[in-house]
Formats: structure tokens, C-alpha cells, sequence
């Protein structure tokens, strides 16, 4: 299917590696011009190398979106069609899930909007998560500030209708080399297997299934589609979404 995102430009934070670095990916294959950020000034460099096999535009800047600069960063960067804020401290630490969860989200969108004022095809996809779902014991922070940001959204969508859709892609548990969970199969293995094994997949997603599911509703293809919360979960969440 042509998601008819070629000619359009994206901004991804969060993009230099797992999910993030999938969906700039995704969005190059498909034609889309991508701007980027992480702090990581190496996984800038590598996911750059990566995108020269596409005929798009792509930037990758070292930028931290818990930072005052942030915002200037996103109005230095002109016009763009969409916004995927994707960062997270991935954290159960309240002062550093609300400053990057939430506080981040919530001031970075706020300065997309008003990039995007002049698009026909504004779009933003929040990168949430199932635990704004249910309860996450010991890990209270994440689950609530992943929870207030998909609230959030859900606002956006009716206060912007129109003018800029505004969703949200929640990732289910999510395998990335490297990252949470492939340290949890090496520290914790039986930790690693009951999680895989009570999916009703009976695995982990992938970056790239995320990513699929953010380009489709992040695109012009999903044009009637605003104020949703897509789990890409798997099953997983067995509850009735409201």
C-alpha cells in the first residue's frame, strides 16, 4: 500500500535506535523526508549511514528533549507534516518520567503544532505504551506519566480536529537488541521466558511491527483516523479500551 507519505517531512524524537530508529526507517522507505534527535551523537551517526540507501532528506541532531533547548530545537527546523514524539526515560523514577514522559512531550508538541499550522496532512503519533493501561506496581511513575500523556493526546485530538490529527501507538513488550528486555533474557531468563510465554502471541513484538502500525496512522492513508489509541500488544491487554 502507497501510505502516500513521499514529498511529505517527519520529525521523530527519540529516533537513533529501538522503536525510534525503526519508524525513521519505516518513513524513508516509504519517501518521507525525517528529521531526528537522541543524545547519543554515535547512534546519530550510524542510523544516518543507514538512511543514505533511501532518496529522502534526513537529519539526525544531538538533542535532549528534557532540555530548555528542546523547544528551540523544534522551532529551528521550519515546516513540517508530523510529529512523532517518541522519547522515554523508560523509568519508574518520578522526577525523570515526568520531565521526559510528560513535561517533554507536552512542551515539544505544543511547539510542533504551531510548525505544522500550514499542513494539509498534519499529523501527530504519540509513542505510548500498554502500561498507561493498568496498574504497574513498582514501576507507579511510568505507567501514570505514559497514561497523562495519552490523555493528552486524546485532548489534542478534539482541540486541533480539522486542522491536525493526533493519536496514539501503544507498544506492547517490545524486543530490542540491546535494550530492556534482551537485558532482562540475559540477567533474568526465567523472567524472560514467562513474559514471552504468557503473550498470547508467545512473543515479543518487534521495532519494526511499531513502527509499521506509527507510518500507517501517522500518514495522509489514515486520514479519518484521529483521537485513536492503537495497542500493538499483541493481545496482551485482555480489557476493553474505552
Amino acid at each position: 500500500m502507497d501510505l502516500r507519505l513521499k514529498g511529505l517531512k517527519a520529525v521523530v524524537t527519540g529516533g537513533s535506535a529501538g522503536i525510534g530508529a525503526a519508524i525513521v526507517e519505516t518513513l524513508a522507505r516509504e519517501g518521507c523526508d525525517v528529521i531526528t534527535c537522541s543524545r547519543s551523537r554515535e547512534r546519530n551517526l550510524r542510523l544516518l549511514e543507514t538512511l543514505e540507501t533511501y532518496p529522502v532528506e534526513a537529519r539526525a541532531d544531538e538533542v535532549d528533549v528534557s532540555s530548555p533547548d528542546a523547544e528551540d530545537w523544534i522551532a529551528s527546523l521550519g515546516r513540517f507534516d508530523i510529529f512523532i514524539p517518541n522519547v522515554s526515560a523508560l523509568s519508574g523514577d518520578w522526577k525523570s518520567s515526568i520531565a521526559t514522559d510528560l513535561n517533554a512531550t507536552v512542551t515539544l508538541t505544543e511547539a510542533a503544532i504551531r510548525a505544522m499550522s500550514s499542513s494539509k496532512n498534519a499529523a501527530i503519533t504519540y509513542v505510548g505504551s500498554k502500561a498507561a493501561t493498568f496498574a504497574t506496581p513498582g514501576v507507579e511513575a511510568y505507567g501514570a506519566t505514559k497514561a497523562a500523556a495519552t490523555h493528552y493526546i486524546k485532548s489534542l485530538s478534539q482541540r486541533l480536529a480539522g486542522a491536525v490529527r493526533a493519536n496514539v501507538v501503544s507498544p506492547g513488550d517490545t524486543f530490542v537488541e540491546g535494550g530492556f528486555w534482551d537485558n532482562i533474557r540475559r540477567d533474568s531468563p526465567s523472567v524472560y521466558e514467562a513474559t514471552k510465554n504468557n503473550n498470547p502471541m508467545k512473543r515479543f513484538c518487534t521495532p519494526q511491527e511499531v513502527a509499521s502500525a506509527v507510518a500507517f496512522i501517522s500518514s495522509p492513508v489514515a486520514s479519518f483516523i484521529n483521537g485513536a489509541h492503537l495497542l500493538v500488544d499483541g493481545g496482551a491487554t485482555v480489557h476493553i479500551h474505552g
